[in-house]
């Protein structure tokens, strides 16, 4: 499908989806919203996600003030307050064709598009300025775009690859066509923001055990998709009763179970603990970590941040851009572990890290454009009774996992499935199977493991995780703390997860320095990072006082914590409250 078709497929289902959705969501229904945004209930975020469907269906028809409507009517009316800054690339497009002169007559000329498109960002607050102008920056050429709707055609069809196709056929084309007004209006703005009163950073307190005489030693985990050991040897938790000899010496069924637990396709053992991809790929793609989450956390004039653009550019079929993303996802695996156990046991030389390494927590390498098989998520159960079988035997207080899969995820991975699955129902069928196996398997550790406090990272796809049944963010136990990202003004990060009952607690998490594998620092952005930071704080909380249960551990965090400003909700962890209640409380 392709031009009308295509829009009409996408206008279609978006309706009956938005129905399905978000109660009261009449054809009907909608129309009132549009007409008095104050008279609609708050929008759920799938509600929201198919009136951005809606949204685009107009402006590619041309229907300027539809779509213009439909995205005020989300930032008006969104749950997830995120969103009250969402729509700028499409809001920004629907200024530069709405130029007009001061008579009110279409206005061609490229000094009234760019005041249209300047007035646009000029809304915002500037914490949102550099995400909402990233777009502009990545896609510079057609050939991009081609590309991208490559990838996309090689998918089931279904709503989400169809709004997909839409965006990059029928919205992006005249933006890329027209980037040099966007680029001149950003510009200006910027220059603008600059010259206006500096936003004040929030403070975020840290506490140093270096010299703590009442701290004592507690053992930890980063559970993730590989962490280097020898970046932190003076932590590292050794096994006494197991030796590097690839037999099973304590006679737990597992082979040099020295330092952790180990699950990966042709690993044999558990002393590989890092992932390492070919030296080639590393060689190649390392230098581009930084420029990835420097464009993830909004900033797009950074060196790193060009010169992946650059590489972006480089890649203009569907083959050249399957092949780049794969090696940076290798990349990302490779340093993602190591990154998150830098930030967990930094200022508590205390700490004894226990590294649990399991290849299906990243999934994008070893399950590439597919989804589980019944025996792989039989794998991963055993590898998750193998971990809190560890985590119990060797009384691991505090593990980090910077992970997790929304159903929305598993789907999309599906979709690429052609041979197997013929209609969207079927992909979806199959995502639910997965995500409740998966939540099983989380929901077991969190039982087997009472005395263990489980520090998750919400994720990083600004959804609410019980509505988008995020794994194991949507869980809900005593033992488990999940956390979102706040940016360095302490206001919500554009990309973290939330949701008012379960993601309660939030961090630092945009351009966190930390260690990579190599040795280097180097700052990373996600939920990823927020959540060691909390993780953090929990050890050194338990360090201090070890008659801690994990769910007192949750609630002094929480009652210490600094309430975010509002339109957000939540709090951020204040570390030096923290371990002061902690130290009341011996």
């Amino acid at each position: 499908m392709t031009g009308e078709a295509l829009r009409e497929y996408v206008k279609e289902r978006a309706l009956a989806k938005l129905a399905e959705v978000q109660e009261g969501a009449t054809a009907q229904a909608l129309e009132a919203w549009l007409a008095d945004p104050d008279s609609a209930p708050a929008l759920s975020g799938r509600a929201v996600e198919r009136l951005f469907d809606l949204a685009s269906v107009a402006l590619a028809a041309d229907e300027l003030e539809r779509s213009k409507q439909i995205v005020e009517l989300v930032r008006a009316k969104a749950a997830n307050r995120n969103s009250a800054f969402a729509g700028n690339t499409l809001l920004s497009e629907i200024a530069r064709r709405g130029a007009t002169t001061t008579e009110g007559e279409a206005d061609e000329s490229a000094a009234a598009a760019q005041a249209a498109i300047a007035e646009v960002f000029r809304q915002l607050p500037k914490s949102r300025f550099g995400s909402a102008t990233v777009i502009f920056q990545v896609y510079q050429t057609q050939e991009q775009l081609t590309a991208q709707l490559g990838q996309i055609h090689q998918q089931l069809v279904s709503l989400e690859t169809a709004s997909g196709a839409l965006y990059f056929e029928q919205i992006l084309p005249t933006i890329v066509e027209h980037r040099a007004d966007f680029l001149a209006a950003i510009e200006t703005v910027r220059a603008s923001n600059a010259r206006g009163r500096a936003q004040r950073a929030y403070r975020f307190p840290t506490v140093d055990l270096t010299r703590a005489r009442d701290a004592q030693e507690i053992v930890v985990g980063v559970w993730d998709v590989g962490t280097n050991p020898a970046l932190f040897e003076g932590h590292l938790f050794t096994n006494e009763a197991e030796q590097p000899n690839g037999q099973d010496d304590d006679g737990n069924g597992l082979v040099d179970d020295i330092h952790g637990i180990v699950q990966d396709r042709g690993v044999i053992g558990h002393s590989a603990v890092l992932y390492e991809p070919d030296a080639a790929i590393l060689e190649e793609y390392k230098p581009f970590l930084r420029g990835i989450m420097d464009l993830r956390a909004g900033v797009a004039d950074s060196e790193a941040a060009q010169r992946v653009l650059t590489l972006m550019r480089s890649a203009t079929d569907p083959a050249q851009l399957e092949n780049l993303e794969r090696n940076l996802d290798a990349v990302g695996e490779w340093a993602h572990g190591t990154h998150v156990a830098g930030i967990m046991l930094a200022g508590v030389p205390q700490a004894r890290l226990a590294i649990f390494r399991s290849a299906w927590a990243g999934e994008a390498r070893l399950y590439h454009h597919r989804g589980p098989t019944d025996a792989e998520l039989a794998e991963e159960r055993a590898n998750v009774d193998a971990v809190a079988a560890f985590i119990n035997a060797n009384h691991v207080r505090v593990v980090n996992a910077s992970l997790g899969f929304s159903l929305e995820y598993v789907a999309d991975a599906l979709r690429h499935e052609r041979d197997t699955y013929q209609t969207d129902e079927q992909v979806m069928a199959r995502a639910r199977v997965v995500q409740a196996h998966r939540a099983a398997s989380w929901n077991r550790v969190f039982a087997a493991c009472p005395e263990t406090l489980f520090v998750v990272a919400a994720g990083n796809s600004n959804q609410d995780v019980v509505e988008y049944g995020v794994t194991p963010a949507a869980s809900n136990a005593n033992n488990l703390l999940v956390v979102g990202a706040v940016d360095r003004f302490g206001g919500w990060a554009t990309f973290t997860n939330s949701n008012p009952e379960r993601v309660r607690i939030f961090d630092f998490g945009v351009e966190v320095p930390s260690l990579i594998p190599d040795g280097s620092t180097v700052p990373l952005s996600g939920t990823s990072m927020a959540s060691p930071n909390v993780a953090n704080l929990a050890t050194k909380m338990v360090s201090v006082n070890p008659e801690l249960t994990p769910a007192q551990v949750i609630e002094m965090i929480f009652e210490s914590g600094d309430p975010i400003a509002e339109p957000f909700n939540g709090r951020i962890a204040n570390e030096t409250a923290a371990i002061r209640l902690a130290r009341r409380a011996r």
